[in-house]
């Protein structure tokens, strides 16, 4: 049976214009990452640098993911929290929160249940790098604890296996173009042996 190549060429050329927008996303923070320029650092602290006061459980385990959302809520910090630091000798909580474009330190004092919360603005160009590396192999127990990063997550292995379908259906609609076929053969043998010389490199040197 043969494929339907009119069903596949529309197919290759909708998907390859629904992924277009995220794929220049992944593509320009991809030169922001391999060639980073000044960041800006704009930094503000809410309530002019006074203590803001909080609700702390401490029935449980102190440090907990939990306790932390609590304390963003009550804050009405939002984002995906990067890591908790609980230094129990000075019964402090630190808790790093990212955004694109934008890293909050919230430092709780425990004892005081008060919290300072500093707000760093980075830009353009750091919020991309954020979206292209979030959400990341690092603190997996913790990554996707804000639901905008979930959905970020979610877009981007869409993105992957599009970018699969899109090499698939381009492969079956160059072969089914027979003039087409020798510079193809040309140029995705050239590509093959690019790759393959710099992987070889890299891992023998």
């Amino acid at each position: 049976m043969k494929l339907p190549y009119g069903w596949i060429r529309d197919l290759h050329l909708y998907l390859g214009l629904f992924l277009c927008p995220a794929i220049l996303i992944f593509a320009v923070s991809t030169l922001w990452l391999n060639h980073p320029g000044p960041a800006a650092s704009a930094i503000s602290t809410d309530g002019n640098a006074s203590k803001l006061p909080v609700t702390i459980e401490l029935r449980g385990q102190v440090g907990t993911l939990g306790q932390a959302r609590d304390i963003l809520r009550q804050l009405r910090v939002t984002g995906e929290i990067d890591y908790l630091h609980h230094d129990a000798n000075a019964g402090r909580l630190r808790i790093p929160v990212l955004k694109p474009g934008q890293r909050i330190e919230v430092e709780v004092d425990l004892r005081a249940s008060t919290a300072v919360v500093t707000r760093r603005e980075q830009g353009l160009a750091a919020a991309l790098v954020y979206l292209h590396k979030m959400p990341g192999p690092h603190n997996a127990s913790l990554r996707g604890n804000w639901v905008y990063t979930v959905w970020w997550s979610a877009l981007a292995d869409a993105v992957v296996y599009g970018i699969l379908a899109l090499t698939a259906s381009g492969l079956y609609l160059w072969w089914r173009l027979r003039p087409e076929r020798t510079v193809g053969w040309l140029m995705l043998g050239a590509g093959v042996l690019s790759a393959t010389i710099l992987v070889f490199a890299l891992c023998t040197a």
